[in-house]
């Protein structure tokens, strides 16, 4: 498993963080997601075997918000 980090913008609350929470962990090789709506940033433990930071990037877009690649996270 690896650990990404992405920018996220246009979260409103918690719950919008919760939502987006639940929709990345729903995604095959995504064990884990925590959004932090306060500074924008989502990291996101992933296996690389089933998903990458880009396909991350751009689930997080198709759900309405505005997302880039921030780096990784010693796992």
């Amino acid at each position: 498993m690896e650990i990404t980090r992405i920018e996220v913008q246009g979260l409103p609350d918690d719950d919008a963080a919760a939502q987006l929470e639940k929709e990345l962990t729903g995604r095959t090789g995504v064990p884990r997601a925590s959004i932090d709506p306060t500074v924008q940033l989502a990291e996101v433990t992933y296996d690389p075997e089933y998903v990458s930071p880009d396909d991350i990037v751009r689930w997080i877009k198709a759900a309405g918000y505005d997302a880039r690649f921030a780096g990784h996270r010693a796992g």
